[in-house]
């Protein structure tokens, strides 16, 4: 939703790759006898490596082919065998073996990182790493270097981009990293000489220097191998708690919380556990147990100032979960200043539930009336990447963006993608507390594994995450409001529904589904999303709000852009664009182009205004099923736009009445815009487009004019009502 689908632009490409993969899979099941030396390896990806490292990598689109979709392994390593590299096959999954391997080169950090690997026999082969950590987040270094140990479950051997031979690891549980003691390292690789010195001392000393060096991954590795050794219950608790700040650094909430012995504290609990457990549940979203933590340490420590202030934090964010109070002009100023633009806030479920619908499989359904601009979810994103605008672009931006094909499903993308299904895998697999919340949404009709977890490690299907932000992802702008005031339309015509590079997930509203008659919008502010209803609606309705924005022209290009989904739009407004003769579609293209080339005269006088009301008159007529069935997407806008013009020419009076012809077209039901006396009131909403506010706005002016200023009153308060809903709050209506 919203984001840019470029599937069409790179149809050759996604044609070549599916050529490639074609002609990869005729040699599945070969042992290549063409492979290349040792050196010539080596020295071929260590040229590779040098001309990397001095080219600029922010002013490039990266690209990204997604593979054909395959299983993490999900069989414990005592039933795994091992293999050498003499062994593999081509485009071969080698299920229940494992092939421990040694680097030979620094990582060369692509959309994978990437290392020249070798087995116990001195063969050597490329290993390409996908979804791991940003450079920025952990060093590709940290990960793999000369001298790592690898050991690679289920190796996926492959005809890579070049032609040459690489092992593939796409899911994070595939891939372990051994110490050189290990009792899966091939003995050649083992230490001569035992370290005599290990107790847990020790190996905790050596994890407090990691951190204090800030090598939090190294220090993980030292306090567990002293959790491994003997040790006194005392030494324990103190190691554990040590690596919990080492685990929040790396955000492993799950695994920080564990060590801190929450929820069952003893007796006595250490001060820095409990300001641990409630920093980790903070991070979670649990803010009512973080709460309670905070209080506890408040009471046991009565001192600790950085408590109160956490606990300020924490209540702060109850209260938003719970009531859905939020100071929306400061979320406008800290998602104005913020890169990534991501607040400190907390989700607001309203008065909504999930249910199972007729036809559309799950679906959001309010739990009681509400009336239009009724706050339904204040959700903060599960995964949010930002972009920002002009990326590619090397005079405006710094950011990149990544063009992500998938030849399978036939979909290319331009944006975030391919680093928000890195950025939740990773958290997926650092947190599995929060994956049920992932992983019941859509996904098509692909299924994974259903095992949660092997040898107590987490396992994360990374094309089970691909396929759920397919179908789920939106596309979004740093704010709504900056985006909706950043350039004017002209109003002869419809605002055009912008792709966004950056994107993300939100859990809640990702269970809303389709309807060009939409009954509530979307607005963003950060990696907040606001959904607010922009109908009323009686208890047990379901939500809807448009994927893409009717736009009135042609029935099947806009079922093509809905095609992705598996859908077919069966709302009033779709079933008559396909039951509305073709011959008729034409005549109002032409009428609405020939009404545009009036209206953009430099001066309308009498005839062309005379012109311009038979053109919206015969447009009018072509039209059959009431406007509050089916909305006139195409007569609303140069109604209004003649409305501005009679509005400039001190004709109150039409203008108002361009108004009620707006509103009408829109599905409308009113009074107070005819030469009656009754008040100006809208009785029923219709469909709620970006220039409403205008709409609005224009009729209060007139109201006022003609001095109706209870009507001029109730006008603002309905541009303020669909401003907010748009916007997502109404803090800014004024300065706007």
């Amino acid at each position: 939703m919203d984001v840019d689908n470029v599937t069409e632009q790179y149809a050759q490409l996604i044609d070549r790759q599916k050529q490639t993969l074609l002609e990869a899979k005729r040699r599945q099941g070969q042992r290549p006898r063409d492979r290349k030396s040792r050196e010539e390896t080596y020295n071929k990806f260590m040229i590779a490596f040098m001309f990397r490292g001095n080219k600029r990598q922010k002013d490039m689109v990266h690209s990204s082919f997604i593979p054909p979709a395959y299983i993490p392994c999900n069989t414990p390593m005592t039933q795994l065998r091992r293999v050498a590299i003499k062994d593999l096959q081509l485009e071969t999954h080698h299920r229940g073996t494992y092939l421990p391997l040694r680097s030979i080169t620094p990582p060369n950090l692509m959309t994978a990182i990437m290392a020249i690997m070798e087995d116990e026999n001195g063969d050597t082969v490329m290993l390409q790493l996908y979804q791991q950590e940003d450079e920025d987040t952990r060093a590709a270094a940290d990960i793999v270097d000369v001298g790592t140990l690898l050991l690679v479950k289920e190796p996926y051997f492959k005809v890579m981009g070049d032609g040459e031979y690489g092992l593939r690891v796409d899911h994070l549980s595939d891939v372990i990293h051994l110490e050189r003691d290990d009792a899966r390292t091939p003995e050649a690789w083992q230490p001569r000489l035992i370290e005599i010195e290990r107790s847990a001392e020790l190996l905790k000393i050596k994890g407090n220097l990691a951190m204090n060096e800030g090598r939090h991954w190294d220090a993980i590795t030292e306090y567990s191998d002293a959790l491994s050794q003997p040790a006194t219950a005392n030494q324990i608790e103190i190691i554990k708690r040590n690596r919990s700040l080492a685990f929040l650094k790396t955000k492993q909430f799950d695994a920080a919380l564990s060590d801190t012995g929450f929820p069952n504290f003893n007796p006595n609990p250490a001060e820095k556990a409990m300001f641990r457990a409630a920093e980790a549940l903070y991070n979670l979203e649990q803010f009512s147990e973080c709460c309670q933590v905070l209080e506890l340490l408040r009471a046991n420590f009565p001192h600790n100032s950085q408590a109160s202030a956490v606990l300020g934090r924490a209540q702060s964010r109850c209260l938003e979960q719970k009531t859905g109070s939020y100071n929306f002009k400061e979320l406008q100023a800290k998602a104005g200043k913020l890169r990534p633009p991501h607040l400190d806030h907390a989700t607001y479920i309203g008065p909504v539930e999930i249910r199972h619908t007729e036809s559309k499989g799950r679906g959001l359904f309010v739990t009681k009336a509400v009336k239009a601009g009724d706050l339904l979810l204040c959700e903060k994103a599960f995964g949010h990447v930002h972009v920002d605008e002009g990326a590619g672009n090397k005079d405006e931006s710094s950011s990149k963006i990544t063009l992500l094909i998938n030849p399978e499903t036939n979909q290319g993308f331009m944006g975030a993608q391919a680093d928000l299904i890195k950025l939740i895998v990773q958290k997926l697999y650092r947190n599995p507390s929060v994956a049920p919340a992932l992983t019941t949404l859509y996904h098509g009709t692909y299924e994974g594994v259903c095992t949660s977890a092997v040898d107590a490690k987490p396992i994360v299907d990374t094309f089970l995450v691909e396929r759920i932000i397919s179908f789920n992802v939106f596309g979004c702008p740093v704010s709504s409001l900056a985006f909706r005031t950043k350039a004017p339309i002209p109003a002869t015509k419809t605002r055009e529904q912008k792709a966004h590079h950056s994107c993300g997930i939100w859990v809640h509203a990702s269970y809303i589904n389709h309807s060009c008659t939409s009954n509530a919008r979307r607005a963003f502010i950060g990696n907040m999303m606001i959904v607010r209803a922009s109908r009323d609606m009686e208890a047990g309705t379901e939500i809807t709000f448009w994927y893409h924005s009717p736009d009135g022209t042609s029935a099947k290009d806009f079922q093509e852009k809905l095609r992705h989904w598996g859908f077919v739009c069966r709302c009033a407004i779709c079933l008559d664009a396909r039951a509305t003769d073709p011959v008729i579609v034409m005549k109002r293209r032409k009428l609405v182009g020939d009404l545009e080339q009036v209206l953009n005269l430099p001066a309308l006088h009498r005839v062309q205004m005379k012109k311009i009301e038979r053109l919206l008159d015969i447009l009018d007529r072509t039209y059959t099923q009431p406007a509050e069935d089916v909305p006139r997407l195409l007569i609303w806008a140069p109604q209004l736009a003649l409305a501005h013009i009679y509005a400039a020419q001190d004709k109150a009076g039409k203008s108002i009445e361009l108004v009620g012809k707006v509103l009408t077209s829109l599905g409308f039901a009113f009074v107070g815009t005819d030469s009656s006396h009754t008040r100006f009131a809208i009785i029923r909403w219709g469909l709620l487009v970006d220039s409403l506010v205008e709409t609005f706005l224009c009729a209060r002016t007139a109201f006022a004019e003609m001095g109706a200023r209870e009507d001029s009153r109730r006008a603002e308060e309905y541009a303020r009502t669909t401003y907010k809903i748009i916007v997502g709050e109404d803090t800014s209506f004024n300065a706007t």
